[in-house]
């Protein structure tokens, strides 16, 4: 898939070098940067083939972020959210994650292929008749 750890750089808070040594053993398919819907706090995607890992920063200690781990077949995609100011370079994407939504915003052709990836990654890895909308 696409978007590599590296890519990330300028599009999360997170320690880029510290989160690819956390998920050094697992096939990471790709990973998407987003906001969580209700809190606006930042997240990480990271598209393994069996879970998807949310990583969210917390402030206490600095650079540090919680994990958590979610089954494909409760990621679905979802409504954008409010898309004011049409931007025709500025890509978006909703998806929740069980009764959770999260929207990814990305610039440019850069931003449609790490969605498109995403989605494709998500598809690919969830069970055969999982609910999709």
């Amino acid at each position: 898939m696409t978007v590599r750890f590296g890519e990330l750089r300028g599009l999360t808070s997170l320690p880029i070098n510290r989160v690819r040594d956390q998920f050094r053993y697992e096939e990471v398919l790709t990973v998407l940067p987003v906001r969580d819907a209700g809190s606006g706090h930042e997240t990480l995607f990271v598209a393994t083939r069996p879970t998807l890992a949310l990583l969210t920063p917390v402030r206490l200690p600095p650079r540090h972020w919680m994990t958590r781990w979610a089954p494909w077949d409760s990621v679905t995609i979802a409504d954008p959210g409010d898309p004011s100011g049409q931007d025709d370079e500025l890509y978006r994407l909703g998806l929740l994650v069980g009764s959770r939504a999260f929207h990814a915003q990305l610039r440019g052709e850069a931003g449609r292929k790490a969605l498109r990836d995403f989605v494709v990654a998500m598809r690919m890895s969830q069970p055969r008749g999982a609910a999709r909308r």
